[in-house]
């Protein structure tokens, strides 16, 4: 029931901009075709002036029947205004009701080819995009594959020798595994969380589960779920002089952080300091996550929120990750109504700041 209802609003919506185009392009065919007159024109340009506003008129519409009331307007504007007597629908000669038929065929097929001509030109639109849909799809469960392989050997592989060896394993060869196994089963859980979020975002039915939140809690959130691999980094959170409030999908936020982060944490050596800081800046609420690593090449930065495109272009491998994560970050930036830029740190590193409508509230709320 409210789909239909949401479908008959969204013709009703879409009536007023036909209209007033088609309304807009008589209007624009009588002043041309008026002053042409004035210049002394021939009668058969001038009615090719009210061919090519009907042509206008299917170009700049959706829908045949507003070139055929187009068409059915420029018959009646060019007898109105342009035939004596003036400004009346009656006519002394006799060959203008000929000259009328012709002019209404004339523009009719023409507002016919035109309509059929946007009509196919959006059905190969629509297959295009499909199947860049498809090869998307394919790449994924190419990616996915190859790159799964790795950490689920590795998990296998571990687990069967610690079934087998059981207590006879010394205990910190134990330890080493459990912890292969745990980074291992991290990373995948990280995977499936992105291609999830990425299926929810395709899927135009699913609608954001909008709510008011304050960023700080939001980076809080997101570090329970970041999984630093004891490489030695150090997360420093630099707490906001006052909340900063924003009306989100807080799960969707959460798992841009979780990425962020930990994007800084793979492709940063030990010892490297991640910064996450939340800011009023420019009327937006800014989030940004930095770190004072090697930074990133002018070359890879045009490309990093390509899909499946991984730094310095090299193959994804299953500690690198297989190029989802910033991808999945600027959509989720995008479907907030937001942004997410990439800029230098100074003296070295790089910066992912996710700014997205800031929202002011009341003391009392």
């Amino acid at each position: 029931m409210f789909g239909a209802h949401r479908d008959i609003w969204t013709a009703r919506k879409g009536f007023l901009p036909n209209a007033l185009a088609t309304v807009v392009a008589q209007v624009a065919s009588v002043l041309i075709a008026l002053g042409l007159e004035r210049l002394r024109f021939p009668e058969p340009a001038i009615v090719i002036v009210f061919v090519l506003g009907v042509l206008v008129t299917a170009i700049f519409t959706d829908g045949l029947g507003y070139s055929i009331a187009a068409s059915a307007l420029a018959v009646l504007s060019f007898n109105y205004f342009l035939v004596e007597p003036r400004l009346s629908l009656r006519t002394w000669r006799h060959d203008y009701p000929q000259t009328f038929m012709v002019l209404f065929v004339v523009a009719l097929i023409a507002s016919y080819l035109v309509s059929e001509l946007r009509k196919n030109a959006h059905q190969r639109t629509e297959a295009r995009m499909l199947a860049e849909r498809e090869q998307m799809r394919a790449d994924l469960l190419r990616s996915v594959s190859h790159d799964l392989r790795t950490p689920l050997t590795s998990i296998s592989g571990n687990a069967e020798i610690l079934l087998e060896g059981g207590d006879s394993l010394p205990g910190p060869t134990r330890d080493r595994l459990a912890h292969a196994i745990r980074e291992d089963a991290s990373w995948l859980t990280s995977v499936v969380e992105n291609l999830l979020a990425i299926t929810r975002l395709e899927d135009k039915s699913v609608q954001l589960n909008w709510g008011l939140e304050a960023l700080d809690e939001v980076v809080e959130e997101a570090l329970r779920h970041v999984h630093d691999d004891g490489g030695g980094h150090t997360i420093v959170v630099e707490p906001s002089d006052e909340q900063v409030f924003a009306r989100m999908d807080a799960a969707l936020v959460v798992q841009l952080v979780v990425n962020l982060v930990n994007n800084a944490l793979i492709h940063t050596p030990a010892g490297t300091t991640v910064t996450i800081t939340c800011a009023r800046r420019d009327g937006m609420a800014e989030l940004t996550v930095a770190d004072d690593g090697p930074g990133i090449t002018d070359d890879d930065k045009g490309r990093i929120f390509e899909p499946f495109y991984t730094e310095r272009g090299l193959a994804a491998d299953g500690r690198r990750g297989i190029g989802l994560g910033l991808p999945l970050c600027q959509t989720i930036a995008r479907a907030h109504g937001g942004t997410l830029a990439v800029r230098d740190v100074e003296p070295r590193g790089v910066a992912f700041a996710f700014a997205l409508p800031l929202e002011e509230v009341l003391a009392d709320e």
